[in-house]
């Protein structure tokens, strides 16, 4: 990409993000039926090795909701080199709570813990994530935003980031579930 890599590629994923929106492109996009978006689910590996290409990780973190027990995802998670992050849902609304704010403050630790900037790569589509990377692009952070071609037009118009559709990799990132469990 032609960026700085001084302190290496640091990967932050917003699980919801990338997997509500990524069943949206299958169907729209993709063409998948209704039960084959039901199916649909992210290759984590193959997500990082499209953003990655070949450049040296130093940091994975995916930040999501508590998933169903029988979830063993999120455990194979750290055999990938990603560090998962979970929060209950709220038990009022179901909606997920933390999950925005643990990703920014893991940005922000990433820019105190780095005096030396390197690649942010981050895997999200929403605006509330404007602030944080506007704090990255002061501090000399490269920037890139992996996400599918419907995210926020004001993430993509920041200046200095370089924004790559999800889409562009789908076979590579996404599959289709065997069964449903």
């Amino acid at each position: 990409f032609g960026t700085r890599n001084v302190n290496g590629l640091h990967v932050f994923i917003d699980n919801s993000n990338v997997f509500i929106e990524g069943q949206r492109v299958a169907r729209e996009t993709f063409k998948y039926d209704d039960q084959l978006v039901l199916r649909f689910r992210v290759s984590y590996g193959g997500l990082l090795d499209f953003i990655a290409q070949a450049r040296p990780l130093r940091e994975a973190v995916l930040v999501g909701s508590r998933p169903p027990p029988n979830d063993a995802l999120w455990n194979r998670l750290r055999t990938l080199g990603i560090e998962p992050r979970i929060f209950d849902r709220s038990i009022y609304t179901g909606r997920e709570k933390r999950v925005d704010a643990e990703m920014t403050n893991a940005i922000r630790d990433c820019l105190e813990d780095n005096p030396d900037p390197g690649v942010i790569a981050l895997v999200a589509g929403d605006t509330d994530y404007v602030p944080t990377l506007e704090r990255c692009l002061k501090k000399k952070w490269a920037l890139e935003l992996y996400f599918w071609a419907q995210a926020s037009s004001e993430l993509k118009r920041l200046p200095g980031v370089k924004f790559v559709d999800l889409a562009n990799g789908f076979e590579q990132i996404a599959y289709v579930q065997k069964e449903l469990t």
